[in-house]
């Protein structure tokens, strides 16, 4: 068994720089999909409020929530930066810098029961919360008021879902 899957494993051809950027492509293109189809959902906007009312409240950190925010100022084509590269690198090269992320990881020390373990800043959460919760209120009179499928109420859903995509 052990031959066969190490004549097997000779056969598949490695991912590319190019196959890696293309993957990571499909997978936040499909990021994007779900997120339009939850945005267009206004109950899955009150369980989002809900879990932020519960990170104000100290009860979950802020990156139990959301990962980060769309900076819609970045740029389309920036390809993703490696922290090393292993076909660039020698064994030694590359095991001397394992070493070193080792150290810098050691020296960091014990802060995970804050906020500042590179997630999402606060203000800007804050921010965008205050936008997406601005709207869903206006989503939801409108939806009282006229109904789901009334032509108020649909501009009001875009709206609201243009704001959960932009967070």
């Amino acid at each position: 068994p052990v031959r066969m899957y190490m004549r097997e494993m000779g056969t598949v051809e490695l991912l590319t720089r190019e196959g890696e950027i293309d993957i990571a492509k499909r997978i936040e293109d499909g990021i994007n999909q779900v997120q339009s189809s939850v945005a267009e959902y206004p109950e899955a906007i009150t369980y989002l409020l809900e879990q932020y009312d519960k990170y104000e409240a100290e009860q979950l950190r802020l990156s139990d929530i959301i990962s980060g925010f769309v900076d819609p100022n970045e740029a389309e084509d920036m390809a993703p930066t490696a922290t090393h590269i292993g076909s660039e690198l020698g064994e030694d090269d590359l095991a001397d810098e394992d070493e070193e992320e080792e150290e810098d990881e050691d020296e960091d020390g014990d802060s995970s029961d804050d906020d500042g373990d590179g997630g999402p800043d606060p203000e800007v959460a804050r921010e965008k919360f205050g936008e997406l919760r601005a709207q869903y209120e206006v989503t939801r009179l409108s939806i009282q008021k006229n109904g789901r499928a009334h032509e108020d109420t649909q501009a009001a859903i875009a709206l609201l879902a243009d704001v959960f995509r932009q967070s």
